[in-house]
């Protein structure tokens, strides 16, 4: 019986023990799952417009965003990292970039993602370099670049409507957006990478005023990405500009003018359309686009600092337009209508400096 003692204690204790032990891992596991899910919460970011307090929020803080204007494709690969160091260093936090479609797609479904046009590789040094990054998809984009973005090709359909609910439009427009988005969806700030908004359209208020276009052309981009990003649109100042182009409830607004423009006033109007959330300039003109055969545009820097000063001080977003302008490589300079309509066309030179901050050579 004594040996049988001995067993018994021998096995109760060897029981207790194990139970310890299982009771030790199930504790070490549990904080190791707990450890992983705040990791997963302090990375996988979040940001959003808060309507009621006239705020952006990045991770529950108030987000003011002041953000570089450049373009991706007018500067060469080699020097992005340069231009966006750059930035940073003059204590910018956001780099803003239009998307062209018609250099990425020069041809019906032949895409061109390589060099300057490596827009995945943009987003990646974006991120490297800690700062946020805001995409103005369009697809219709202006930015004095040929078609404004929108590929020449479409005009080989006979009659076709471009920047309406044309469904030849419409069609290759959502092709398009089919092969972008699904490569930028990993870069979204809530997928821990720096996309914070994107852009649909651009500037459409100056040109039509079919918000069920405005609205279609949204679902086609939360059809892809969802509600993990902010999306906007961006406006002239002149009051049927924003009637025609703000367009709620999905569509966030923002507004351009520059710095001889008056801030209460363009608020006023402003408001008129969309009482609620953030004020933002998403183009504080730097300088002005250059013509053919004319002088060099440029801006009083003395007002472009008053102007950003009086933006900050309310609370403002702001994005300079352009904070580095670069070049229009090969055939993408774009035209426009001159001012006095008896002088016809006026064409883009190959310079894009803008009179910018950082000048077209990157300095």
């Amino acid at each position: 019986f004594g040996l049988i003692f001995s067993w018994a204690d021998n096995l109760k204790a060897s029981l207790q023990f194990r139970n310890r032990c299982f009771l030790k891992m199930c504790f070490i596991f549990v904080n190791v799952l707990l450890a992983l899910v705040a990791v997963s919460q302090v990375e996988s970011g979040e940001f959003y417009v808060d309507w009621k307090n006239d705020r952006f929020v990045m991770d529950d803080e108030t987000f003011q965003y002041v953000s570089a204007g450049m373009h991706y494709f007018r500067i060469p690969h080699q020097y992005w990292e340069q231009r966006i160091n750059a930035a940073k260093s003059a204590g910018l936090n956001t780099i803003q970039t239009y998307v062209a479609w018609n250099a990425h797609e020069p041809e019906p479904g032949v895409y061109n993602f390589e060099g300057d046009l490596d827009i995945v590789e943009f987003i990646k040094t974006v991120q490297a370099h800690d700062m946020a990054l805001i995409l103005r998809v369009g697809p219709y984009i202006c930015g004095e670049w040929n078609f404004g973005g929108l590929p020449p090709w479409l005009l080989g359909t006979p009659g076709i409507q471009i920047r309406t609910q044309d469904s030849r439009f419409m069609k290759a427009v959502n092709s398009w957006l089919n092969v972008l988005l699904p490569m930028i969806e990993p870069y979204l700030y809530a997928n821990d990478g720096p996309i914070i908004m994107v852009q649909v359209e651009n500037e459409y208020g100056s040109f039509g005023c079919d918000h069920d276009y405005i609205k279609a052309l949204y679902k086609m981009f939360y059809e892809i990405l969802g509600n993990k990003v902010v999306y906007f649109t961006t406006d002239g100042e002149r009051d049927f500009e924003l009637e025609c182009g703000i367009t709620p409830p999905n569509l966030f607004g923002t507004v351009d003018f520059s710095p001889e423009d008056d801030v209460d006033d363009v608020m006023r109007r402003f408001r008129k359309h969309q009482s609620r959330g953030p004020f933002v300039n998403s183009e504080l003109y730097a300088g002005w686009c250059d013509w053919c055969g004319q002088q060099h545009q440029v801006t009083d820097p003395h007002h472009l600092g008053s102007m950003l000063d009086t933006l900050l001080s309310r609370d403002a977003s702001v994005n300079f337009y352009m904070w580095h302008g670069g070049s229009t490589f090969g055939l993408n300079t774009g035209a426009s209508l001159a001012d006095d309509p008896s002088d016809g066309i006026v064409f883009s030179p190959q310079s894009y400096d803008y009179n910018a901050p950082a000048s077209e050579p990157g300095y």
